[in-house]
């Protein structure tokens, strides 16, 4: 744990320094220089700049001749090819460096033109960010549906195509390597190091050979990887292009420093321009939010009159969405990394600032202990894997952590620990963090003028998102090692680990058993039952921390389960179901006698849709339980619906169909958002739904 501990300060040590407002002398920036050219330029320019002959060019007469300051940085950033100069010796690839931080590119463009070049100015992060921003906001130039939404994909970048790998263009590489980054990093992993899926290193790929991974793309496996012919087409040139390109190395992707990412923040509008109350008649409180997968856009819903209020661009993807405590403010992270800031006093609402805190993300969540409404949120990314701490009311980013570490409880070093789920936490002014791959839950405290790491807690690995048990003070995480962890918000304190088939499993709920006691529930993408464990060590000892039930489900498939206190029903959706009757449908349990099977309600039949997909997933109630919101999510040229059952009657109230319902893949009642993790004794927050389930 010390190592841990002193791993993390180190990493914040460094993260500070690129912080805006940290002063170097020149001299020290030079040095930092020096240290950054051993170690990523060296092998090929030499320690001394001269090259090798023949392979690769000299950087002392490279140097002399940097006029277009423009020129190196862009070099660095997104790599190059073709002859370096007139002679045509030196035709290699040169590989991208986009990684680098700005201040890093700028030392060490600055040591190189200091010591072998001309006595030019130094470079500067400024130089760097803008030449960034240049290559990022002007991508190649047609959006490609089948790079899906990373911008990574759109990232200029050098091409790794070496004698290691199987004869392939460098068009093709770069053509499969977006292809990989917009359809294959949620499960594989930017690295290819394996993350949900397996590992796909280069070693491994070529062991495979081309044929075997061109069935394996095109086909699927049982484990859960879609067939990229049919779930999601691709043609036989894209999949014969994937199968060559995992056989080669990795292509470095770039990182995003504090700096970028203060670069990228914009305010639409000012805090001091927002208005101090409500500008509409609406009822914040019984607003419904809608995620718009496909076209980056929320859709805010009235709960009162069933009608859509406001569609909101928030970017590509929006993923999860949290609000603030005093539930004036939505956070929308989006899997592209733009994290949007919508203002629901505005009329309309509207997005009011946004930030990208990385190029993949998936979580975020407001800060919420009494006194610190609306003023702190964290964000978490996929990749780079870090986490940003910003502030509520405006996103300014505050502090940036570096989740890269060594796996819990071993000494094997993980480069992509990705954040999975973040909440904040009822008993302490402190955000709990997630920490997928390593198994660390890091606790993040924002009282005082800096927010900080407060602890680091070993867990398990393979965390997914989890949710409170019904004390509103033991939050539970399952995990696809076939475990669930209980951490004691109260305590700070890991207090147990249990075998529990929960791989696949969503973040559950939890609620009071009559006979149980109080009890934690979830389904699964993989398996075909729920899962109950006991949650009250000091009411029912015998059941705490165990799986003390296992109820057949309708079906795999599922991503989200639902209950409230109000009510006495248990909602499970299977919208990955390969079965249309049960992806089209909902199941509903008396949770007070899970063992006598549920009752399938038509939701898809009953919005009216009579084409596409039409897969209906996240049953959501409203605030006071006495209905439940679920979306009926269709292809992006197909209708989408959200139809309204009561939860007495089990019966349609109403059905809200609008050509602005574009692929709707999540729903959250605001208030349900705002009280979701309060201190104990707020009996909604106690049995939250908990639909922050984190999916691929």
């Amino acid at each position: 744990m010390l190592a841990a501990l002193a791993c993390w300060a180190a990493a914040g040590a460094a993260l500070a320094q690129a912080e805006p407002g940290a002063e170097r002398t020149a001299a020290e920036a030079i040095a930092d220089g020096r240290t950054a050219y051993l170690r990523h330029c060296a092998r090929c320019h030499q320690a001394d700049g001269r090259g090798i002959d023949g392979a690769y060019p000299s950087l002392r007469a490279a140097a002399e001749s940097w006029q277009n300051r423009q020129a190196p940085i862009r070099s660095v950033l997104a790599g190059r090819r073709g002859p370096a100069d007139d002679s045509g010796l030196f035709d290699r690839v040169m590989p991208t460096h986009g990684y680098l931080g700005n201040d890093t590119v700028a030392d060490t463009l600055s040591y190189v033109q200091s010591t072998w070049g001309s006595s030019g100015a130094p470079f500067t992060a400024e130089e760097v960010a803008t030449v960034r921003g240049d290559l990022i906001e002007h991508p190649p130039a047609a959006a490609d549906p089948a790079t899906g939404p990373s911008p990574l994909a759109e990232m200029q970048a050098g091409e790794y195509v070496t004698g290691e790998g199987p004869a392939m263009t460098v068009a093709d590489f770069e053509r499969a390597r977006r292809l990989y980054y917009g359809r294959c990093t949620g499960c594989h992993g930017v690295l290819r190091e394996g993350t949900a899926g397996n590992g796909l290193t280069p070693e491994a790929m070529r062991a495979r050979g081309t044929e075997y991974l061109q069935r394996m793309i095109a086909h699927g496996t049982v484990t859960g990887m879609p067939s990229w012919t049919s779930d999601q087409p691709l043609d036989g040139e894209d999949i014969h292009r994937l199968a060559l390109f995992l056989q080669h190395p990795v292509p470095q992707p770039p990182d995003l420093d504090a700096h970028q990412i203060r670069e990228s923040w914009h305010q639409h509008r000012p805090v001091a321009e927002r208005p101090v109350a409500p500008e509409h008649d609406y009822r914040i409180d019984r607003m419904f939010v809608v995620a718009l997968h496909d076209v980056g856009e929320i859709a805010l819903i009235d709960g009162v009159g069933r009608a859509l209020i406001a569609r909101v661009p928030v970017g590509r993807a929006p993923h999860r969405i949290a609000a603030s405590a005093s539930g004036r403010y939505l956070y929308v992270i989006g899997r592209d990394g733009l994290l949007s800031l919508v203002d629901l006093y505005s009329n309309p609402p509207q997005r009011v600032a946004s930030v990208r805190i990385g190029y993949e993300a998936r979580t975020v969540a407001a800060s919420t202990f009494p006194g610190y409404a609306d003023r702190f949120v964290l964000a978490g990314a996929y990749w780079p894997p870090q986490l940003v701490m910003l502030d509520g009311r405006s996103l300014e980013p505050l502090t940036l952590e570096s989740t890269r570490s060594y796996i819990a409880g071993t000494s094997s070093y993980h480069p992509e620990p990705r954040v999975s789920d973040i909440v904040a936490s009822p008993h302490h002014p402190e955000f709990i963090s997630q920490i997928k791959e390593t198994g660390h839950v890091l606790l993040f405290g924002y009282e005082g003028s800096r927010p900080k790491l407060v602890r680091d807690l070993a867990a398990e690995r393979e965390l997914r998102a989890g949710s409170f048990a019904a004390d509103g003070r033991h939050y539970l995480t399952p995990t696809d090692t076939n475990a669930v962890t209980v951490l004691d918000t109260e305590r700070r304190a890991m207090v147990a680990r249990f075998p529990a088939p929960v791989f696949g499993a969503n973040a559950g709920t939890g609620y009071v058993d009559d006979e149980l006691g109080p009890v934690w529930v979830t389904s699964s993408m993989v398996d075909d039952r729920l899962v109950v464990v006991g949650t009250d060590p000091a009411g029912h000892p015998d059941n705490a921390w165990r799986v003390i039930a296992e109820v057949p489900a309708p079906a795999a498939g599922s991503l989200f389960v639902a209950s409230h206190p109000a009510s006495g029903h248990l909602w499970v959706d299977t919208p990955l179901s390969a079965r249309t009757a049960q992806s089209r449908s909902i199941a509903v349990y008396d949770r007070q006698n899970l063992e006598g099977g549920h009752r399938s309600l038509p939701i898809a039949e009953w919005s009216g849709l009579t084409s596409g997909d039409r897969r209906v997933l996240q049953p959501t109630y409203s605030a006071d339980g006495s209905e439940v919101w679920m979306v009926v999510w269709n292809q992006q040229d197909q209708p989408s619906a959200i139809v309204v059952v009561d939860d007495a009657s089990l019966e349609p109230l109403h059905v809200i169909r609008h050509r602005d319902l574009v692929t709707p893949t999540r729903i959250y009642s605001v208030a349900e958002l705002q009280s979701g993790h309060r201190p104990a004794g707020d009996k909604h927050a106690a049995d939250s739904s908990g639909t922050g389930a984190d999916r691929q």
